[in-house]
């Protein structure tokens, strides 16, 4: 597929979407699969949205993400730290109370400990939504209540990634070290890269993913 028209699919896909303004957004390749998006969005949820959304169109093996966040209205960092926090007391996936926020100039920066992944990545979830952030830092740390052995682990993140049928793992290989999950390997598309990713931090035990899975066609970086 010509670069062209991969960067036309982006575009019409980014129109598509309701949630994000895609006016204010560039899409341009310089290398072939490689999607680049420049511009400014209102909110950081927007940023990661077009980013996700770039990153599903077929032909598309990598996203560079320039998109830089100007909120409409100025908020202080006291409001938008009020706001994350209530975001985390009302959502049942995360303990709220183990989080701590601070906001520096529209960064939030969340620290604290949890017993998941994934409810480190909806900590995180919860704190993009709120208007006027333009970053989030995530400094959580995964303690799961029972420690797993990493040998018990890898297997159970192969397992789960052999029963999802949209993953061709014929050259991805993984690592556990301390709960930390490293996928090496190759794959046929980023949204492969990325599928892999979710269902390894899905996996109980797992403290973190270190996605180092490379996709076919995308230009190593030089040594």
């Amino acid at each position: 597929m010509a670069s062209s028209d991969i960067v036309s699919d982006v575009e019409r896909a980014l129109a598509s979407d309701t949630r994000i303004d895609q006016t204010m957004i560039r899409v341009s390749s310089e290398q072939p699969g490689v999607i680049v998006l420049d511009g400014q969005v209102d909110t950081y949820n927007e940023k990661t949205l077009a980013d996700d959304i770039a990153g599903r169109v077929r032909g598309v093996i990598d996203v560079v993400n320039n998109l830089s966040v100007a909120p409409p209205l100025a908020r202080s960092d006291e409001e938008i730290t009020e706001n994350v926090i209530d975001n985390l007391k009302r959502d049942a996936w995360v303990e709220w109370a183990s989080i701590s926020v601070e906001t520096i100039d529209g960064v939030v920066f969340l620290r604290g400990t949890v017993r998941s992944r994934v409810e480190k990545q909806e900590a995180e979830n919860d704190a993009r939504w709120v208007a006027g952030v333009i970053d989030v830092i995530n400094h959580i740390v995964v303690k799961p209540e029972m420690k797993i052995a990493d040998a018990e682990i890898a297997r159970d993140v192969r397992a789960a990634l052999i029963k999802n049928t949209r993953l061709d793992l014929t050259e991805m290989n993984l690592d556990v070290s301390d709960g930390v999950v490293t996928l090496t390997g190759e794959v046929p598309s980023f949204t492969q890269k990325r599928i892999a990713e979710f269902v390894a931090f899905s996996v109980p035990g797992v403290v973190d993913v270190l996605n180092e899975l490379h996709v076919h066609g995308a230009q190593r970086p030089a040594a």
